[in-house]
């Protein structure tokens, strides 16, 4: 029987819907990726050159990205890859920032990252960022500066010298007395050249100081972290010296991630601090190593650290040190150094005002004010002089600070630093230790008033 035309259409159109919702059913069971699935190459200009990303993209979300090229300044560029983790976690560079000291780097790692091709088909425009500074607890880098708790006794070995445009470099080693081969204590330091391009780290130590946070949110690294590598390998293997790399090329200095660009084989350096070590450190070492199996020292070393605590007997987060190098020869101290070292973490230090201080030193830092009103490495550098010249360990009351005084033009109204009680504690354990050594001449305590 014919079909009417009527019928006809009724189907016809019944057929289209069902297709179209079969249509449409199908797409929403299929969720849409944000980028085109595939390997991608993306580039975008950092600040002095091109940057070429290869991308891997699947089910439309990022699952890798590597550099191919770039020739930004490597210690820079380091610090800018460290967003590559943090785009592959977002799936995209939206809401990220640029590193801080690595502004133009950043930028050109994000907006190739937003030249990927999207499933949208739709390409956005790419604003550039800043960077966020990290403040307080947000600092991500982490190194401890923390001296071995109690007595380190010891022979000692001390060099130094100007490095690199006018860097003092020092180097401390301190070996076990019963074996020469038993390396106990590897400490490196470096002071800023007196004309440093900053004049605020002129003659500064780098070690406990405020600069390896500069350095660490500008390079990603910080200064002292390649130090403290270092230091943990010479004393857990015994080993002062490190041969030549013979495929050492000098070009290569600049590209942290060759291992050519070392001039020592089994050395682990950081970006930012490899010239300190290559230049100072390794070649201090090895004059110390030198004389330990030459002509060895006659000096021996005594060190107490301890952690300050309060009336409760909680830690402050503060550790006192006290370090005294004697001839026992003469019996005479030759070099004396007291400091108070803060915690690694502002957590751990209980006063609220002192928290900023945190891996740094109270000689160190730059910041730091003495409630006595006179620097503490002032006092600290007059009590050296002091027993340098043969004074008391003890009888200490003409150094700074030492005692209240109103007496502006003489000493700007000077308080009494309660860390001379400190010290006087920790230089009567160590007084008694060298005695019953006999290495120390007799130290008077001072008549009571």
């Amino acid at each position: 029987m014919a079909m009417s035309n009527k019928l006809k259409k009724t189907i016809i159109v019944s057929s289209i819907g069902l297709a179209t919702l079969s249509a449409l059913g199908c797409a929403s069971s299929h969720t849409q990726g944000k980028y085109v699935d595939g390997t991608h190459l993306v580039q975008a200009k950092g600040k002095k050159s091109q940057i070429l990303l290869e991308v891997k993209v699947d089910q439309g979300k990022i699952v890798d990205i590597k550099t191919k090229s770039h020739k930004e300044t490597e210690s820079l560029y380091l610090n800018a890859e460290r967003l590559l983790p943090r785009i592959v976690a977002n799936n995209g560079h939206e809401g990220i920032d640029a590193v801080s000291g690595a502004t133009y780097s950043s930028n050109g790692i994000l907006k190739a990252v937003n030249d990927l091709p999207r499933a949208s088909g739709v390409q956005p425009e790419y604003v550039s960022v800043g960077a966020k500074e990290e403040q307080g607890d947000d600092f991500k880098l982490k190194w401890s500066i923390q001296p071995k708790l109690g007595l380190l006794v010891g022979d000692y070995y001390y060099e130094e010298a100007r490095f690199r445009q006018g860097h003092m470099g020092s180097m401390t080693i301190v070996t076990n007395s019963q074996d020469k081969n038993d390396v106990i204590l590897a400490e490196f330091n470096e002071s800023g050249r007196p004309n440093y391009y900053t004049r605020l780290y002129q003659d500064v130590p780098k070690r406990m100081s405020e600069y390896n946070f500069s350095m660490g949110k500008k390079k990603g690294t910080a200064w002292v972290q390649s130090a403290l590598t270092m230091e943990k390998l010479m004393v857990e293997q015994d080993k002062l010296t490190f041969d030549p790399n013979p495929n050492h090329d000098p070009k290569l200095a600049n590209k942290l991630k060759e291992p050519n660009r070392l001039k020592y084989l089994g050395i682990d350096v950081v970006a930012g601090a490899s010239n300190s070590i290559q230049q100072s450190m390794i070649p201090l070492t090895a004059k110390i190593h030198h004389k330990i199996h030459g002509e060895g020292t006659t000096l021996k070393f005594y060190q107490l650290a301890e952690k300050l605590v309060d009336e409760k007997g909680r830690w402050t987060g503060i550790t006192a040190m006290l370090r005294l190098v004697v001839d026992p020869a003469s019996k005479q101290i030759v070099k004396a150094h007291f400091d108070e070292i803060f915690a690694d973490e502002k957590a751990q230090i209980q006063d609220a005002s002192l928290k900023k201080f945190y891996r740094q030193s109270k000689y160190d830092s730059i910041n730091y004010s003495e409630p006595a009103r006179i620097g503490f490495n002032v006092m600290i550098d007059a009590l050296n002089a002091h027993l340098q010249a043969g004074g008391s360990l003890f009888d200490i009351n003409d150094l700074p600070a030492t005692g209240d005084s109103g007496n502006y033009a003489a000493t700007g109204f000077t308080k009494r630093s309660s860390s001379w009680d400190i010290y006087l504690n920790q230089a009567e354990q160590l007084y008694k230790k060298m005695r019953l050594d006999g290495v120390i001449a007799e130290h008077k305590h001072p008549a009571a008033k």
